[in-house]
């Protein structure tokens, strides 16, 4: 069975305690079922809870260690993303790779100090915020008041272009979006985003957001949470590929690929549950936009992506 490449999942973080680990359990996704699927690229991101924000950087660094000590144990499985050539080396010999990201810029905590320290430990992507205002920025949840990124805000922007670091502009406001856009230098993604036109929630992502992407050659990834998918109260794969469609059309197929969400949303598809149901999910895309534009969607779209960030 061919790869795939997701941009975005919570499952270290909802494993962290619960007496489980990567390689087995019995969340939305662990290795053994992934493996299924040789040469997938997954991104873990590690997401804060705000009630941790007053210790924002001790609980990340807990999180760090317990996914750092995962991959350490199941190495066999899974190996480490750090620049563009260990992806394509672990795809050529279809392992499994897994790339680090912040869900909120919380942890650095006002410093840029500490980005570049999360970078020495293997982080490579940073989502800004998540749905509330913080030190780089305000989240969706916040964007009546109309703020975009703080001067500490552009600072961190211009670190992690410096670094190699992919900006992840999910959960970021409009304002911020825009901010983002006018001072980047390199491409950014919105790792698990969809699009408003389709579904009007502020999660997503507006048809003039979606052609700056494409513009800048970003990437942005399909979130498989219904409340982002459509308003309904059922989702299906049905739904999934509305919203693919309207992506490629207003992003272009060389800028779509997935952001799952798995293990960070409370609800799925009632036909795309957990990584096992992925295969069907697939080979229906297959049949919809053909072998070539799959393939960009299924995984090149997001390697390519990462290639044009990452040093």
């Amino acid at each position: 069975m061919k790869g795939y490449a997701d941009a975005h999942c919570d499952t270290a973080v909802k494993l962290f305690g619960r007496g489980e680990g990567l390689r087995r359990n019995g969340l939305h996704l662990d290795l053994e079922r992934l493996s299924a699927f040789p040469g997938s690229l997954q991104v873990f991101a590690l997401w804060l809870d705000p009630k941790y924000y007053p210790i924002a950087l001790r609980q990340t660094m807990k999180y760090l260690t317990f996914y750092k000590s995962e991959l350490e144990r199941n190495k066999d499985l899974i190996r480490p993303v750090y620049t563009y050539e260990d992806l394509l080396k672990n795809q050529k010999e279809g392992r499994l790779s897994a790339l680090l990201s912040l869900e909120g810029g919380e942890a650095l905590e006002g410093e840029t100090a500490v980005l570049e320290v999360f970078y020495e430990l293997g982080v490579r992507m940073m989502t800004l915020t998540w749905n509330y205002r913080n030190q780089i920025a305000d989240g969706v949840l916040d964007g009546e008041t109309g703020g975009g990124l703080t001067p500490f805000g552009k600072r961190v922007i211009r670190k992690m272009e410096e670094l190699g670091m992919a900006v992840d502009v999910s959960h970021l406001s409009d304002a911020g979006f825009y901010d983002v856009a006018n001072m980047a230098k390199r491409p950014f993604l919105a790792s698990h985003s969809n699009a408003r036109a389709v579904c009007p929630h502020p999660r997503n992502l507006t048809d003039d957001q979606l052609r700056i992407l494409k513009e800048i050659d970003g990437f942005v990834g399909l979130n498989f949470y219904p409340r982002f998918v459509a308003e309904k109260e059922t989702v299906t794969q049905e739904d999934l590929l509305r919203q693919l469609y309207h992506l490629v059309e207003k992003a272009g197929e060389d800028h779509v690929g997935f952001g799952s969400d798995f293990d960070g949303i409370d609800t799925t598809p009632s036909d795309l549950r957990q990584v096992e149901d992925m295969a069907g999910f697939l080979a229906r895309l297959e049949r919809e936009f053909g072998r070539e534009t799959a393939a960009k969607l299924r995984q090149e779209n997001l390697t390519a992506a990462l290639g044009r960030i990452l040093k």
